[in-house]
């Protein structure tokens, strides 16, 4: 289709998409069963920062940290757990049930996640003390019903608070912090490719990072913009010069097609380098999910926009949540609107499809911060409902 022709028809279903806001319809949200409780307790209190993918017809989410009850009084605690949600869908409508059981090789949060054709890609995360390097793949064995750790090639650093995405094969890990403090936040731009698996040199590659300062807790998501397979890196959070928190609005589009290998210096902005500025996000989206809809919308189903940031201490339990609106970019016209109302925020979470139509398969939240340390064990499906999304 043709550019002019192709703005044509999404000006169309913009308008649509405008009305549709103000309606309050443009997504559909459903829950599915919580996340049961973990071994000897009797309630789930959900969880911060675990790793959340699909493999196969299984939901695995793994890891993650949570404050114990009361939740302003206790430390934070770190977990092992692996949990997997099977579907049924011989039953109308269909039918949940979770596999509990599974533990990782030691409790770990704030890493990074990705779903593949070979599994669940796990990378970095830290604990109460320390950031690492590993990198493991969880896989769903469907017949024993449990879950298979493989490890792969380590990060070249440790890193935590970072994301994730894929373009096929190829896995890119931007940002993050090498420590426990924000002030290590570096702006890491990493890939492997994991059709190479097994290939002599497999690892990963360090890559020429966004035009723009280092950040932790960014949203990194792949789109095509009209014209090729893209990686983008929104908003997040960094330490200043002053020594202020920074909550950043930015957003920058990696195309992997123009970056070639022997390019690893900064200068890489501008129409001829594999990086481009695109137009801001309308607030910060830190910590968000966010997930690829049709043919070239972004969805950012969450997200801390930082304007109570410093007040957490202060209003402890009385903190409203972070703003229940979602938003939507579209990559083509480089244009941000709202995504409708949500009936929740989760943030420090990682949306993902499951299903076998990549169409339309519904998106996924799962776990998550709601608010300052508070933590939910809802599970969200969430369905777009207006077509001009595919």
């Amino acid at each position: 289709m043709r550019l002019a022709a192709y703005l044509a028809v999404f000006g169309m279903c913009c308008g649509a998409f405008g009305d549709a806001a103000g309606a309050g319809t443009l997504l559909e949200w459903a829950e599915l069963p919580e996340l049961p409780p973990p071994p000897g307790a009797d309630r789930q209190l959900g969880l911060a920062g675990p790793f959340v993918g699909v493999d196969g017809d299984a939901l695995i989410v793994a890891g993650g940290a949570n404050f114990p009850e009361p939740v302003w009084e206790t430390a934070k605690a770190w977990h092992d757990d692996v949990y997997v949600l099977l579907k049924n869908t011989k039953t109308d409508p269909p039918s949940y049930r979770w596999v509990p059981g599974a533990k990782l090789d030691r409790p770990v949060a704030y890493g990074a996640s990705v779903s593949t054709r070979r599994g669940v890609l796990c990378i970095g995360g830290n604990d109460a003390d320390c950031v690492f390097a590993d990198v493991f793949l969880l896989r769903w064995n469907a017949e024993t019903e449990t879950v298979d750790r493989h490890p792969m090639p380590s990060l070249p650093a440790p890193c935590t608070y970072a994301g994730a995405a894929a373009v096929g094969d190829k896995v890119y890990v931007a940002g993050g912090a090498t420590g426990l403090d924000l002030e290590t936040a570096e702006p890491h731009f990493w890939t492997i490719d994991l059709a190479d698996i097994g290939a002599e040199g497999f690892g990963w590659r360090r890559l020429p990072p966004w035009p723009g300062p280092p950040r932790a807790f960014a949203v990194v998501v792949a789109q095509h913009n009209g014209s090729d397979d893209c990686v983008y890196v929104i908003s997040g959070r960094r330490v200043g010069e002053t020594g202020e928190t920074e909550f950043l609005t930015d957003v920058y589009e990696f195309t992997p097609a123009k970056c070639a290998p022997d390019r690893f210096d900064r200068e890489t902005g501008g129409e001829d380098g594999p990086w481009r500025r695109r137009a801001d996000a309308p607030r910060c989206v830190m910590a968000g999910a966010a997930i690829a809809v049709g043919r070239s919308h972004v969805l950012v189903l969450g997200g801390d926009d930082g304007s109570m940031f410093h007040q957490a201490d202060i209003l402890k339990n009385a903190h409203p949540g972070f703003p229940k609106e979602a938003l939507a970019y579209h990559t083509v016209t480089n244009t941000w609107t709202s995504g409708g109302p949500m009936p929740a925020n989760h943030v420090t979470t990682t949306a993902v499809r499951w299903g076998i139509d990549s169409v339309n398969d519904p998106v996924i939240i799962a776990s998550g911060e709601i608010r300052p340390r508070v933590r939910s064990p809802k599970v969200w499906r969430v369905r777009p409902l207006q077509a001009c999304l595919f």
